[in-house]
């Protein structure tokens, strides 16, 4: 990203559910210890800025950072999860993870799926609520059987300066069917030529209707 300083550069490294392994680190830290301008900032959303790079050294950045989000869809933000959090109910980041790996599998293009928020319990880490699609973590009954793992859905929020709002509750889904959801969200956005704003606006009934064979 071009900075107002004439020759300055940011880039921008967002790894996925915004927690970047021990050896990414290792590797950004050796390949901006020696810069002398260069510095880090941290993103709510879990997005590291490394600014001040001339055009040579944020080619380094880049490449040291290489395996963080590639489309809209992986910049998703997930809250820390019950893996590590007391309050969690639910692993969100395991969840983000093989949201990803199943739309990366199924070819989703870039702009088909927004960018989604998951929560791992009420408290709303991750922003869920004023997401285009967010989750909750929660539990749904099983007919016949214990309650098992599931997130509720939130459609619609947006967080945008000036018309932030909160996204409508539609429904809970079984956190195992939940990658498979998002996978067939975007491969109809897909199919229908358009990104995931233009074609939900447009065609509302046919998100639902999809989501309406999870929930």
């Amino acid at each position: 990203i071009a900075q107002k300083q004439t020759g300055l550069f940011a880039v921008s490294y967002h790894p996925l559910g915004g927690t970047p392994s021990r050896q990414t680190l290792r590797a950004l830290l050796d390949t901006i210890r020696p810069m002398e301008q260069v510095e880090v900032r941290l993103g709510a959303d879990g997005t590291m800025y490394v600014i001040n790079c001339t055009a040579a050294e944020a080619e380094k950045v880049l490449a040291a950072t290489e395996d963080g989000a590639r489309t809209r869809f992986e910049h998703s933000v997930a809250c820390i999860g019950a893996s590590v959090c007391q309050q969690g109910v639910r692993d969100s980041q395991s969840v983000l993870q093989r949201a990803v790996q199943a739309v990366r599998e199924a070819n989703i293009p870039d702009g088909a799926l927004p960018k989604v928020c998951i929560s791992g319990c009420t408290s709303s880490c991750s922003g869920h609520q004023a997401a285009a699609i967010g989750f909750q973590g929660t539990v749904k009954a099983v007919p016949g059987g214990k309650p098992a793992p599931a997130f509720a859905i939130f459609l619609g929020g947006s967080d945008a300066l000036g018309h932030a709002h909160f996204g409508d509750p539609i429904g809970t889904v079984y956190e195992e069917q939940l990658p498979a959801l998002l996978v067939e969200l975007g491969q109809a956005a897909a199919a229908a030529g358009q990104n995931w704003q233009t074609w939900s606006a447009a065609d509302p009934d046919a998100v639902n209707s999809i989501i309406a064979k999870y929930v």
